[in-house]
């Protein structure tokens, strides 16, 4: 495990938790996400996607969309394992768990949840191609 390889994960950490969840990372966070990418990754850690999204500040959740609609994409996997490790905090259980929405909150709120999902993709496809990540 290489300094240069602990700085940049701990800057992927901060870039997506901020995006995601909009506070700034925990430092207990950013460290299990650092040791959990080297435990299940090995050496291959380093991901180019990833690396542009940070080094771009790029929209994470378009350009992993769209980078999973091409197959398995090690940006998925990363994002997955920042999500595992947040929602064990009390603080997330909002982002991860609805409650006392009625019927028609949340069918709206599914509707505009593919009205989302399909400019994200849209997003995503130009961005992706813009920095040639596939």
């Amino acid at each position: 495990m290489t300094k240069r390889s602990q700085d940049q994960l701990a800057a992927e950490a901060k870039m997506f938790y901020r995006f995601f969840f909009l506070d700034p990372a925990p430092p207990e966070v950013v460290d299990r996400y650092v040791s959990a990418n080297f435990h299940c990754f090995g050496d291959s850690v380093a991901d180019p996607a990833a690396d542009a999204v940070v080094r771009h500040r790029l929209d994470p959740e378009a350009v992993e969309l769209v980078m999973r609609s091409h197959g398995s994409s090690l940006l998925t996997r990363k994002i997955q394992i920042l999500f595992y490790l947040a929602e064990v905090r009390a603080d997330h259980y909002p982002h991860f768990a609805a409650s006392g929405e009625n019927l028609p909150g949340a069918i709206f709120s599914m509707a505009v949840s593919v009205f989302r999902s399909g400019w994200k993709f849209v997003k995503g496809q130009y961005l992706v191609r813009r920095y040639h990540l596939v």
